[in-house]
């Protein structure tokens, strides 16, 4: 084949998401014929085939033979793509903002924008610090869009323009955009499934913002099937089989967030330290929450506080770990420096109210902490006020937890009927971590009234928290049976309390290895191996490694190939 037949080639398995033919096609077009098309074309399946910084780099080049050849319809289209994802993937503002510029620039001498000036205004909105421009920027895009017949602007500009109002409390608006973007996507109605892609990831955002993740569940179900013949690359980093693994694994700022949320702790922690590698590794920042701070948390839980700090360092400033970092503070007997955070946090989002929940949330546990009721009752009728605009289950979860602890520190006997229910709807919401601290409180509430039932709701917590692994907070349980006069704890424990990955650690300690074998063994740190025997030896309440791997020779089947010899 020609030059002009190996384009044609490739630009047809991109349309059939066949990257590598894609890839390959444009190489051989290129040795053919060094066309800015080749380039463009090779650059865009690179990007699919999860190479984002060798695609950013090619589309510069194509931007530049695109100029000197005067197609600046096209080379403005480029310039957009790579302003927004400079700021998408990368948060380097300064070089989107360039690129921004350059297109600006380009339309301005175009005597037909067409839906080029909707995309340009699309990328202004996602740059717009302000709010309220932001949303008027992606209204504006999605009426260009329809006048111009652009499905692919119409849905990603929908999408913009519904997490817009979701952050500034119209939620029901907003969530009408949203689920009509993804009718489009998923229905084929656009062209490009990048666009499919960035739907999803802004779905599951605001999915998470306003505490519903299971209005994913639909449109997730419906792509495991329509991603058989795609790969979403830098979108989609990790494999996923079922609508449940899509919501957890669709991106970094995903993956491990939703087992985390699920009490699913050493699965987390898997992905979370994949996901920071990765962005490490590649630069690629979460178009979400940042996957550090979700890790953050998950080592607050762990009670792994000394790395909990040192994953912080260059972040303290960051919103997105304010919550976690506020944690840490509470943990290490900080309240003060956690109230300020997390005001400070605040400050950063008065724009976007909807966003301002777990925030508030926490601010309640640290101003209690830091003896300023006030504060607490204060935020904890903005968590009520947010849960009357979002309406979910999750959220009046956290509006009676918070009101119940700030009348279990006033003394107030109400406290009680609110923690229990905090309780059930965390439980209902599949959030098993603060359910169990809502039943923690609840225990607390119930010393002067009934203690026997105190007991019970203490004991119950901390069972559910050992199995989960949240070995700090579960101590804290076992710490307050204490206080009440009862063992928490009692004796060598079944394995059920005890993770996937700590199955695995224990198996491997009955085999006689080593932490820095283990480590070996399961593709994780010596110091993750470490942890994972010392949570191993708290939750059999054993001695030594060699009192665990007596436990194990006697509770864990024997390994395969060894039963019959």
């Amino acid at each position: 084949m020609d030059g002009r037949e190996q384009l044609a080639a490739g630009s047809g398995a991109l349309a059939r998401g066949e990257w590598a033919a894609a890839r390959d096609a444009f190489q051989l077009a290129w040795s053919v014929e060094e066309s800015p098309d080749a380039l463009d074309g090779l650059a865009r399946a690179l990007w699919w085939l999860n190479d984002p910084v060798a695609a950013l780099d090619l589309r510069a080049r194509a931007f530049a033979r695109l100029r000197h050849e005067g197609r600046d319809t096209e080379a403005a289209a480029v310039a957009i793509w790579l302003a927004r994802q400079y700021r998408s993937l990368y948060r380097r503002t300064e070089i989107a903002d360039g690129w921004l510029s350059r297109a600006r620039s380009l339309l301005t001498g175009l005597a037909d924008q067409g839906s080029l000036r909707g995309w340009l205004i699309l990328a202004e909105s996602e740059a717009e610090p302000s709010h309220l421009r932001a949303a008027d920027r992606a209204d504006q895009a999605v009426t260009i869009a329809r006048q111009q017949g652009d499905s692919d602007l119409e849905i990603v500009a929908l999408v913009r323009r519904g997490s817009c109002a979701v952050d500034g409390g119209a939620v029901s608006e907003g969530l009408s955009d949203l689920h009509e973007a993804m009718a489009a996507a998923t229905s084929g109605e656009g062209h490009d499934v990048q666009y499919l892609g960035e739907a999803l990831c802004t779905l599951l955002e605001t999915a998470g913002t306003i505490g519903d993740p299971g209005m994913v569940q639909p449109w997730a179900a419906s792509l495991v099937s329509f991603r058989s013949s795609y790969t979403f690359g830098p979108l989609l980093p990790f494999e996923a089989t079922s609508a449940t693994d899509l919501i957890s694994a669709f991106c970094t700022g995903c993956c491990g967030g939703v087992y985390l949320v699920t009490g699913r702790l050493d699965e987390a922690e898997d992905q979370l330290e994949r996901a920071v590698a990765q962005m490490s590794a590649t630069g690629l920042r979460p178009r979400c929450l940042h996957p550090v701070a979700d890790l953050v948390e998950l080592r607050v839980v762990q009670g792994r506080l000394e790395e909990a700090e040192a994953l912080l360092t260059g972040y303290d400033d960051d919103p997105d770990c304010a919550g976690p970092a506020a944690a840490l503070d509470l943990a290490l007997g900080r309240p003060q420096r956690a109230v300020d955070r997390l005001l400070a946090a605040l400050d950063s989002l008065d724009q976007t109210p909807v966003r301002t929940l777990p925030v508030r949330v926490r601010l309640v546990e640290a101003a209690l902490a830091a003896e300023d009721v006030e504060l607490a009752e204060e935020s904890a009728r903005h968590v009520a006020e947010l849960a009357a605009v979002t309406g979910t289950v999750l959220h009046g979860a956290h509006r009676d937890d918070a009101r119940g602890r700030v009348a279990l520190a006033s003394g107030d006997t109400g406290a009680t009927g609110l923690l229990r229910s905090a309780a059930l709807a965390f439980a209902r919401s599949r959030a098993p971590l603060p359910a169990c601290r809502a039943r923690l409180a609840l225990a607390r509430s119930l010393v002067a009234q009934d203690p026997g039932l105190a007991v019970t709701e203490a004991r119950s917590a901390l069972q559910a928290l050992d199995r989960m692994g949240a070995t700090a907070e579960a101590d804290r349980a076992a710490a307050f049976l204490r206080e009440l006069g009862v063992k928490g704890r009692t004796g060598p424990r079944g394995v059920g309390l005890l993770s996937r990955r700590e199955h695995e650690v224990l198996g491997l300690v009955a085999g006689g290895l080593s932490n820095a074998e283990i480590a070996e063994r399961l593709f994780i740190s010596t110091k993750t191996a470490g942890h994972h025997v010392s949570n191993i030896l708290t939750k059999l309440d054993v001695r030594s490694r060699t009192e665990a791997a007596a436990f194990a020779l006697l509770n864990l089947p024997a390994p395969e190939g060894s039963r019959h010899r």
